[in-house]
């Protein structure tokens, strides 16, 4: 699937477009859920348990999301391979 700009002579590959943009908030998603882990990690050496289950549990959105996002790539991806 292509889409043509009034402005620019070169096409845009949608597809590939919104594969790369799935790609991106998924690597965006896994960042935050491993700074979340460690951010966990620490509350826990420091004897904070509440605060590092509190911390976690906040991990559980992000990868559902991560799931979803790398999915959609894929979906696309094999889409575009059929046409």
């Amino acid at each position: 699937m292509t889409a043509h700009s009034r402005n620019a002579p070169s096409t845009i590959n949608v597809g590939e477009t919104a594969i790369y943009a799935n790609l991106l908030a998924l690597a965006d998603r896994l960042a935050e859920a491993a700074n979340l882990a460690a951010e966990a990690a620490a509350a826990s050496k420091n004897g904070k348990q509440n605060l590092a289950v509190g911390t976690a549990l906040a991990i559980d959105d992000l990868l559902a999301q991560s799931k979803c996002l790398y999915d959609a790539a894929i979906a696309l991806h094999r889409h575009a391979n059929r046409e």
